[in-house]
C-alpha cells in the first residue's frame, strides 16, 4: 500500500458514521446514517478520479476501464454496536497493532481496500481492458434491498467478487429456501413456540402442557418447568447452514410429546432423524441440509419453518421428493438460488492464484453454505478478507483487524485487480 497512514485516516473516517439501519428519510431508504456514508464514500471515489453513480440512496457505484465488465461488490451497512465494547465502536481505535471498531472487517476495510487497489491500477498508466464497477451496497444486512432497487436500475456483470468472506476464495454458494411444515394441534400441550432466527439452530423451545406432567417423565427427557408452567427445552444454538454443530432443543421436546402419546413420530423421523435420507443428497459443493429453526403455534395448527440449504447445481426441484415423501403439507419460500461459477475457469483462478502468490499457499477454491454478496452476480465469488488463522469476530463486540491482515489482504486485492485488468 502505498501511504498506509492516509488509508487509515479515511478508515477512520469511514468508521465514524453510525451506519445502522435506521429510520428512512427522503433519498435515505435506509436512515440518514447510512446515505450520509454513502456520500462520503463516492466523495472520496471523485477526489481519488473515479466516475461515480448514486443510485437513489440505496446504493453507489464507482467505476474504471472499459471493456468486459468485472464486478466488486461491497457494503457500508454494519449490525448493532450491541454490548462489551472496550472502546467506542464509531472511533476508529489502534492498540498494539490491532485496529477497532464497529464495520473494520465487515465490510469498511476491505471494501476501502479495493477503492485503493483500484486507485493504484488508475495511477499506473497500466493499459486496462476491462470495465470495473464497484458497487457499494447499503443494506446487506438488513435484507438486500440495496440489490433489489439496483436490479430495477442498471444489469450486474456477470462476474465478481465480494471482498466479505474468507479466503483463499469460495466459487460456489448454497440456494437458500425457507420451508414451512404444517402439523395439527396436539391433544394434551398447546402453545408451542420457540427458536429465534430462521437461520440459527433453535436453542429454546416451550409447550403449555394440558395435563399435569410428571417430572420423572421430564427427568426422562432433560427438560424442566418453568416459573409459568411450560415445560422447557433447551439446546445449543449454530448457523443454519451448519445444524450438526449445534443441538436443537426441539428434538427432546417432540421426543417427550411421542412418549406421552402424541402423534409425532413423523415429525422426529423425517425433520430430525433424517430418515428418508435428505442429507444424503450431496456432490462436491456439500450436503443438502434442513435445519428445523423455528416452531410456533395459532388457530390452525403448529408451524415449523426450516432452514433449507441447496449446494449447486441441485435446484429445489431436486429435493421436492423428498420433502413429499414426508407426508407433511408443506409451503416453500425460494430465499437465493444456488450460485456457483466455473472452479477451474479463468475468473476464479485468477483470484486464487493472486492468493497464493501473496501467502505462498497452495490453496484450492472452496464452497460454502453461507450466503455473501457475491450473489448479486450470476456467477460471483466470496474472496476475503478473513485469512486462514484468524478469529472470526465481525458481528461481535470489539469488532477487530490487524494492520497484519490489512496488508496482506490488500496485496491478495491489488494483485488479482491488476491480474484481471490484463
Amino acid at each position: 500500500m502505498q501511504d498506509f497512514n492516509q488509508f487509515i485516516g479515511h478508515l477512520s473516517n469511514l468508521i465514524s458514521f453510525e451506519s445502522i439501519l435506521s429510520e428512512p428519510k427522503k433519498d435515505a431508504p435506509f436512515g440518514i446514517n447510512i446515505r450520509n456514508c454513502l456520500d462520503w464514500f463516492l466523495g472520496l471515489a471523485k477526489e481519488f478520479g473515479f466516475e461515480t453513480i448514486n443510485y437513489d440512496g440505496y446504493a453507489g457505484e464507482v467505476y474504471f476501464g472499459k471493456g468486459e465488465e468485472v464486478g466488486i461488490i461491497g457494503h457500508l451497512d454494519v449490525v448493532p454496536i450491541g454490548i462489551g465494547w472496550n472502546s467506542n465502536p464509531f472511533t476508529l481505535t489502534h492498540r498494539d497493532g490491532v485496529y477497532y471498531g464497529r464495520g473494520v472487517c465487515d465490510d469498511k476495510t476491505p471494501l476501502l481496500s479495493c477503492l485503493y487497489a483500484l486507485k493504484e491500477l488508475k495511477n499506473s498508466k497500466l493499459p486496462v481492458n476491462k470495465k470495473f464497477r464497484l458497487i457499494v451496497g447499503c443494506d446487506e444486512e438488513s435484507g438486500w434491498r440495496d440489490i433489489e432497487y439496483l436490479k430495477t436500475k442498471t444489469t450486474l456483470p456477470e462476474y465478481g467478487f465480494s471482498p466479505d468472506g474468507d479466503f483463499p476464495i469460495s466459487y460456489a454458494e448454497k440456494g437458500i429456501v425457507e420451508v414451512a411444515f404444517c402439523l395439527p394441534k396436539l391433544k394434551n400441550f398447546a402453545d408451542v413456540k420457540g427458536g429465534t432466527a430462521l437461520n440459527a439452530v433453535c436453542d429454546y423451545v416451550t409447550v403449555r402442557p394440558l395435563i399435569k406432567p410428571n417430572q420423572k417423565d421430564l427427568d426422562k427427557f432433560n427438560l424442566s418447568i418453568n416459573e409459568q408452567g411450560y415445560i422447557v427445552s433447551k439446546g445449543k444454538s449454530a448457523h443454519g447452514s451448519s445444524p450438526h454443530l449445534g443441538i436443537n432443543a426441539m428434538v427432546k421436546l417432540f421426543e417427550y410429546l411421542l412418549y406421552m402419546g402424541e402423534d409425532v413420530k413423523g415429525v422426529l423421523d423425517n425433520l430430525f432423524y433424517d430418515k428418508k435420507g435428505i442429507f444424503a443428497l450431496k456432490n462436491e459443493q456439500g450436503v443438502v441440509t434442513l435445519s428445523p429453526d423455528l416452531i410456533s403455534e395459532d388457530e390452525k395448527g403448529i408451524t415449523i419453518t426450516c432452514d433449507l440449504r441447496i449446494p449447486a447445481p441441485f435446484t429445489l426441484e431436486d429435493v421436492k421428493p423428498i420433502l413429499d415423501s414426508f407426508r407433511l403439507p408443506y409451503t416453500t419460500k425460494v430465499r437465493h438460488d444456488p450460485m456457483m461459477a466455473e472452479k477451474n475457469g479463468k475468473f476464479v483462478q485468477t483470484l486464487l492464484n493472486a492468493y497464493n502468490e501473496i501467502t505462498g499457499e497452495k490453496a484450492e477454491p472452496i464452497s460454502m453454505g453461507g450466503s455473501t454478496f457475491a450473489r448479486a452476480f450470476a456467477k460471483g465469488c466470496a474472496f476475503g478478507p478473513k485469512l486462514k488463522g484468524h478469529i472470526d469476530n465481525i458481528h461481535d463486540a470489539n469488532e477487530n483487524v490487524s494492520k497484519e491482515q490489512i496488508l496482506t489482504a490488500y496485496k491478495i486485492y491489488k494483485k488479482a485487480i491488476f491480474d484481471l485488468a490484463k
